[in-house]
This record gives C-alpha cells, structure tokens and sequence, in this order.
C-alpha cells in the first residue's frame, strides 16, 4: 500500500497551497455569516413565550419542507438557530467540497495535470490521497473555527457541546460531500460531469428529506440532510447523525480508492454515448453547439426547480388552512396579501437565486473553454470575438427568460389542483418573470468581469451569495435599508403584494444591456489566453 500512496506528502502541500485562497474566502464566509445569525438570535427570541409562538409555526408542512422537523419544546435559544440554520449552512459546506473536490479530482485530470503528476515517481493513489487530505484539512479547519468562535461569544442557549456538535455536523457533512464527489469522478470524463451528480445528488437528498418530514418519515432516514435534524442540536445533543456521516465518507472513499486503482486515465465507467454520423442543422449553427455541450446541465436544473415548485405546491393547500384556522399565527403575516400570496412572494425570490445558479454557470463556461486553450481552436476557423460571445449569451439569457415561466406552470399547475384559494396564474406568472431583468443584470456583471477582468470572474458569485444572505437572513440580521440594497434582487417589485413598478424593472433591464455591451467590447479588445 505504502508504494502506492508514495509522494503524497509532497503533492499535498502544493495543493492545499494552490487553493488556499478559495479556501480561506469559503471559511471566513461561512464562520462569519454564521456567528453573525448567532448573535441576533437571543434579541429575536428574548422568552419562551416568542420561542413557543414561533415553535407553532413549525407545524406548518411548508416550513417543515423548507426546514425540516422542529422540536416539541423550544427551552433554548439554540434549538430555534439550529433550525433555521443548519440545515442551508449543511448545503453550503457541501457546494464549498463538492467545488473542491471536483477541481482537485476530475478537473486536474481533465487537464492533464495527473498525467504529468504520475509520470514521475509517485505512487497510483498519491494524487487522490493529497486531495482527500486537503478537503480533510479544509473541513477540520472549518470545525475548529466555527466552535471556537460561537463558543467565545458565550450566547445563553448556545452550550459548549451544541456549539460542538452543530460544527461537526457541518464538518462531517461537507466531508460526506467531499467523498461522493470523488466518488462520481469515476464515472464521468468530465469536471462539470462530477459536479452535476454531486449537485444531483444533494437536491435529491433535499427532496427525499422534504418529503420525509412531511409525509413519510423513513425516507428521512434515507437521507443525509434528514440525519442532521435527528441530531437535536442543543437540546439532546445526539452524536449519531456524526457518526452516520463519517462512516458513510469512510464507504465511499474507499470505493474511490478502489475506482482510482482500476480506471484508465481520462477514462469513465460510464460509457459515452455514440453520436450520430451528420449534425443536425441546429448543431451546425454556433449557439447551437454551445446548448448541445451544455445540454445536460440545463436539463438537470431544469428537471430540479421544477420538481422544487412542485413539492411546495403541494402543500399549498396545508399552508393556508394552517394559518386561517389559528388565529394566533395570523399575528406574524407582515406583508400585504393572504398567507398564500405571502409565501409565493417569498418563494419566488428564493427560486430566483436557484435560477440565478445555471445562467451564470452556463455563461461562464466561455471562460472555462478559455482557460483549457479550446478557444484558440474555434478562432482558428472563420469565427469572430461577437460571434463567439453571443453563442454563449443565446443559452443563458434563454434560461433566464424560460426557467421562471415554466416553474410558473409548474406551480400554479398543481396548486390549482391542490388548492381552491389557488393564485390566479397571472399573478403566479407575474411574481415569477419580475426576477428575469435581476437575473439579467447577474449575467451582464459576469459579461462584464470576462470582457475585462477574466482572472476574477467567480467574483460573479457575490452576486448570488450576498442576494442570499440578504433575502433569507436580512430580517434575522436586522440588515439597514442601504446594505438589503446592495442586493439586485432587492430592486425587484415585490409582485403582486405591491404595484408592479414598470420603471425599476426598465433600469434594471437597461443597466443589464449597458454592462453587456461594455463587457461585450472589453472581450473584442483583449487577448484570449492561450
């Protein structure tokens, strides 16, 4: 064994020093939107009588989907930030590794780079055992820090061995992620490939957890999301989801090992299909090879956020009975409109970063064809700068424009099945395409930063991040006006519990078009790298 794993040592400080930025950045952010929350939440929930009011909510099924299984009782602070949190912080740990792991896995080897590592005097599994190592560091790091800055604050409700193991849950989840996505590296020939089963693989423990909370409590237990809220942070404290995780990290990795021993370099398990002899017309066309090479990745978001809005418009009917039958949850509608018309708000702009994620991805693989010296190749033929851009710019402005109608008729469709007091589907329609100039205007910044900062183009994700952080932690934050307004989606009418403002949609369309074409002319003048 000890031959194979020969010059890991070496290999690992090289990559944990190659990515200590992306590292750095994903941990900073992560432990200070956390510790963040942490600190507001004992203002929001000063008694027991605000914990009780809102633990009521949580027999909502719309929130239980969202969120998962609450507690009977809520005597700690803690147990309400648990809740809340833990369950998006699980999703971004994992997003961070599974990042990791696939630039450290399948992208490396599709450059090259593994081959040239292996060519010298380095055992077979030594590159694999030096990623493992990094994304081990990473999360362990990540651990450590989390604990020792929620348990330095000294937050009433937030004991010493939650605040532990609410950190190892996150830990060992991001793990878990780490593995399966050198797990899937296997089967595919491509970085993208492992990231999109990965990414699959994540939304599908989410809608099988979703659904277990709801309806049938053992497809909880299938799931790894649905292990984190068995854990009872702060209240129990049960260390089995921990242990549930790391072994099932330890059974993938192993099979990883056993995968990398076997599989020719470049190669995956899975069979490529054969294409067919002529390209079509549409194939031919420069925008069309761009959607074919990107056909699967649209296919799965696609297939993703319309299965979202169909969970949640099944539950439609449960929500508004809920709150009309208890008049003392009717205290806590804020905004304008029914409670339905409310939730539909919220959960528009919450599906508009889930479709923020697959413009910008799409978009942005102008630059990952750059990087890999395959643009050279395209300007060999008879293909100009504009050409080449609006081939990308065609499929991702197509999914901004398409993706929030059709999650419209997906969710009106089964609401109006579901439910009586079912919007109407103008309004659904509406609070769904008031987001595609927001959207635009992400996709204009990332025209932007590749016309004329192309080495900082992930800057783009800020974007997405921050829209976050504001829309679901803006009010538990107490975020000033002047800081939610950072957020473009912040600037978007908040259709139909208010009037559609036709001027700020124009700005924000019109200040989409300014940044594409100064993007679009920076991208003319520049040199491509090669």
């Amino acid at each position: 064994m000890r031959k194979h794993i020969k010059g890991t040592g070496i290999l690992f400080p090289i990559l944990m020093r190659q990515h200590r930025l992306r590292l750095l950045l994903w941990l900073a952010g992560l432990v200070l939107v956390t510790c963040s929350v942490a600190y507001a939440y004992p203002d929001m929930y000063p008694d027991q009588a605000s914990r009780e009011a809102y633990a009521m909510t949580m027999e909502n099924p719309a929130m239980i989907a969202m969120l998962g299984i609450g507690y009977e009782h809520y005597q700690e602070i803690g147990s309400l930030f648990a809740l809340e949190m833990l369950l998006f912080s699980a999703i971004a740990v994992a997003i961070m590794n599974i990042l990791l792991m696939s630039k450290l896995t399948r992208d490396d080897e599709e450059n090259g780079i593994l081959e040239l590592v292996q060519s010298r005097s380095v055992g077979r599994l030594s590159y694999l055992t030096a990623s493992f190592m990094v994304m081990l560091s990473a999360n362990i790091l990540f651990v450590i820090l989390l604990a020792a800055a929620m348990g330095s604050m000294q937050i009433d409700g937030f004991g010493f061995a939650g605040v532990v193991l609410y950190s190892s849950l996150l830990g060992s989840f991001g793990v878990l992620f780490g593995t399966l996505t050198a797990f899937f590296a296997h089967f595919v020939a491509s970085s993208r490939g492992a990231s999109l089963f990965s990414f699959g693989a994540l939304f599908f423990f989410y809608l099988l957890r979703a659904i277990g909370d709801v309806e049938t409590a053992f497809l909880s237990w299938v799931s790894p999301l649905g292990w984190l809220s068995k854990a009872y942070v702060f209240m129990e404290n049960n260390w089995l989801p921990v242990g549930l995780l790391l072994v099932s990290s330890i059974g993938f990795g192993i099979i990883a090992y056993i995968l990398q021993a076997k599989r020719d370099i470049g190669d995956g398990l899975l069979p490529e299909r054969a294409g067919t002899v002529h390209a079509s017309a549409f194939l031919k066309t420069r925008a069309g090879l761009v959607i074919r090479l990107q056909k699967t990745m649209i296919v799965m978001w696609t297939i993703g956020i319309l299965l979202l809005n169909i969970v949640f418009a099944l539950i439609l009917g449960d929500l508004e009975t809920f709150f009309l039958e208890n008049e003392t949850m009717q205290a806590f509608l804020t905004g304008e409109g029914n409670v339905m018309e409310q939730f539909i708000v919220l959960l528009m702009g919450i599906m508009a970063l889930f479709i923020t994620a697959p413009v910008v991805i799409s978009f942005l693989r102008l630059r990952g064809e750059e990087k890999a010296n395959r643009t050279e190749l395209v300007f060999s033929r008879a293909v100009s700068r504009m050409q080449l851009l609006r081939a990308y710019l065609i499929p991702a402005i197509l999914i901004a424009v398409l993706l929030p109608i059709l999650q419209a008729i997906a969710l009106w469709s089964v609401g109006a099945v579901i439910s009586e007091d079912m919007m109407s589907f103008t309004d659904v329609l509406g609070a769904s395409i008031v987001y595609i100039p927001a959207l635009l205007l992400v996709l204009g910044v990332a025209v932007l930063l590749i016309g004329w900062l192309p080495r900082i183009t992930s800057l783009v994700w800020l974007f997405l991040i921050y829209g976050f952080i504001v829309i679901y932690l803006g009010d538990i934050l107490e975020l000033p006006d002047w800081v939610r307004n950072l957020s473009v989606y912040e600037h978007v009418p908040v259709y139909p519990s208010e009037e559609l403002s036709f001027a700020a949609l124009l700005i924000l369309c019109g200040i989409s078009v300014l940044l594409i074409f100064i993007g679009a002319w920076g991208y003319k003048r520049r040199d491509v790298e090669g």
